[in-house]
């Protein structure tokens, strides 16, 4: 793997059941592009920087052109995903965004970028009116504080946040808009 950005790895979040939309989000093409595809540019995989899929199969993951990191506990959410992700890279920060930001941009995941960003938090994470945990930054330094919740049950990102120290960062709304069904999908092209 090449060398992280910041130290920090990012990963496209890809094993959610897609229920509403039907069909596996990850892989759903929009105007010829996958949509997990377009976030992992915006996390700056179409620069040259590494971009894992964490959940799902791997043989979507090589279909996205994506190194696969296996759930620990797969279908048990994003929280158990970040736990993942924490272990697999124990040195590095994570960027973990989910795969149906059709939105999302370059310009927004570079404010997560920044190396001074968690400077006495554990997470950061979206803003826009309340919190949009489908974008955060986890600290290295709180898996030991992560590996605690979810072994005491925690599966919610809300309350794994009432209780982690975490920063709200800013972004426009337009990066956050979430494509969970069909008309989502159709509403968003036409804007």
């Amino acid at each position: 793997m090449k060398k992280p950005v910041e130290d920090c790895v990012s990963a496209v979040l890809i094993g959610g059941a897609s229920r509403r939309m039907g069909v596996d989000k990850a892989t759903l093409e929009i105007n010829g592009v996958a949509l997990a595809r377009r976030v992992a540019d915006a996390l700056g995989g179409d620069e040259g920087r590494d971009v894992v899929a964490c959940g799902g199969s791997a043989e979507a993951a090589r279909s996205l052109g994506l190194t696969h990191v296996p759930d620990d506990d797969p279908g048990a959410g994003p929280l158990v995903a970040v736990l993942t992700m924490l272990r697999t890279f124990p040195e590095s920060d994570v960027i973990v965004a989910a795969c149906d930001l059709g939105g999302l941009d370059r310009a927004t995941v570079q404010n997560f970028e920044r190396s001074d960003l968690l400077s006495g938090y554990d997470v950061a994470v979206a803003f826009v009116e309340k919190r949009q945990p489908s974008l955060m930054r986890w600290s290295a330094s709180a898996l030991p504080s992560v590996k605690r919740l979810v072994e005491a049950g925690e599966r919610s990102l809300h309350g794994a946040f009432r209780q982690l120290r975490v920063i709200d960062v800013a972004v426009q709304e337009s990066a956050m808009v979430n494509l969970n069904t069909p008309s989502d999908v159709e509403v968003w092209q036409r804007s």
